[in-house]
């Protein structure tokens, strides 16, 4: 009888909190280079792997700048970052920025 109830309350729970569950999801000002493949998070600094290259946002994705400074393969499908070391998988292989994907 305890797990009827507790099944209850809990469905009861849902239902009655579920609009407050919803997501708020807003729209940023791009990037604007096809489809996003990846993220990646550096300090304050928001990466993010298109099928042209790699944007940066220093403004939580308010605003978007192309920083593919010699990257040989502009389609980026991973991003790792260990320290101000950014590693970029592309369609020719792995690349590295040791400043924080300044190039």
């Amino acid at each position: 009888m305890k797990n009827i109830f507790r099944t209850l309350l809990v469905i009861f729970c849902l239902f009655t909190t579920s609009n407050r569950l919803n997501a708020q999801w807003m729209q940023t000002n791009g990037p604007y280079g096809g489809s996003v493949y990846c993220f990646a998070v550096s300090g304050a600094n928001l990466f993010a792997g298109t099928e042209v290259g790699i944007f940066l946002s220093t403004n939580n994705g308010t605003n978007w700048t192309a920083v593919n400074n010699g990257l040989p393969n502009t389609s980026v499908m991973a991003f790792a970052v260990s320290g101000t070391n950014l590693f970029a998988g592309t369609g020719g292989g792995v690349c590295l920025s040791t400043n924080n994907g300044i190039n």
